[in-house]
């Protein structure tokens, strides 16, 4: 290339525009990288959209979700995570992360919903939750769930302050605001729906088990075992907002003072409607 040639290139306003464009894309595709932590820095994560219901006006809804095989399609499906009971500024580390992930062995071929935390607090509650919207507004609902999860828990075990399977206790429900973990204005992370208390019930979320396996804490058998909780024997009902909305909620409350780490797998909500109308 001649000097002249060069130089008329150099002056040419389009060359400049295209090398912009140029850095630009080479920006653009550096930050496109996925990174996936699975560190709780917030204890309410960013909303996503729900999931609309298509037969609104039906006697009974069925939804049925799954994590397993999550890692290569749709992930968590706009379920959320999050953490309460526990002080806004810990002194000592709660080690609170979720997040899609394999099981361990003997469970490896499938893949779950993980959360995971140390209850320092005597009272750790962790959770998940997704909106479901297209009821019919201020309308009764009876949910009747039934869910699947791996525990590594033996029954018959001891520990600080309760069992590790036993004293951890299973709930399920939901509410017409979305659940949050907010400061109770003592620095500490409460939720802002009635969950109740460990093995009690509240009015957004009903106890239908523990996290107790199958197994026998004499065996010395720590591995992960799915099991299986519904709420046949608790029947649990709700209005939806003026919006015909729901938040779903399965989660765990905690007296056991140690780690926890359940991996939800899979489950179905039955959604049946009632004839009493809240506007009435």
């Amino acid at each position: 290339m001649s000097t002249a040639l060069f130089f008329n290139i150099m002056k040419n306003p389009l060359f400049y525009f295209r090398l912009n464009l140029l850095f630009f894309f080479i920006y653009a595709l550096s930050s496109c990288g996925g990174a996936s932590s699975s560190d709780i820095s917030s204890p309410n994560p960013a909303t996503p959209p729900d999931d609309e219901i298509t037969q609104p006006n039906s006697e009974e809804t069925r939804i049925d979700f799954t994590f397993d095989n999550g890692l290569n399609n749709n992930g968590t499906d706009g379920w959320l995570s999050g953490f309460s009971d526990y002080p806004v500024n810990p002194d000592t580390d709660y080690q609170l992360t979720s997040g899609l992930s394999q099981l361990p062995p003997p469970l490896e071929s499938i893949s779950g919903f993980n959360l995971s935390g140390t209850n320092r607090s005597d009272d750790l509650f962790m959770f998940i939750k997704k909106r479901f919207s297209g009821f019919a507004p201020n309308t009764q609902y009876q949910l009747q769930f039934e869910i699947t999860f791996a525990s590594n828990a033996p029954a018959g075990c001891i520990g600080a302050g309760g069992a590790p399977g036993e004293a951890v206790t299973i709930k399920a429900g939901a509410s017409i605001v979305e659940p949050l973990a907010i400061n109770n204005g003592n620095d500490v992370y409460q939720m802002n729906i009635d969950k109740g208390n460990q093995k009690n019930s509240g009015s957004n979320a009903i106890n239908i088990g523990d996290f107790a396996n199958s197994k026998n804490c004499e065996d010395n058998d720590f591995t992960y075992e799915l099991k299986t909780l519904n709420n046949d024997s608790t029947p649990f009902s709700i209005f939806t907002n003026s919006d015909g909305a729901l938040w779903i909620l399965l989660s765990t409350d905690s007296g056991f003072e140690s780690t926890t780490s359940i991996y939800y797998i899979s489950g179905t909500i039955r959604i049946k409607r009632q004839e009493i109308d809240q506007s009435e």
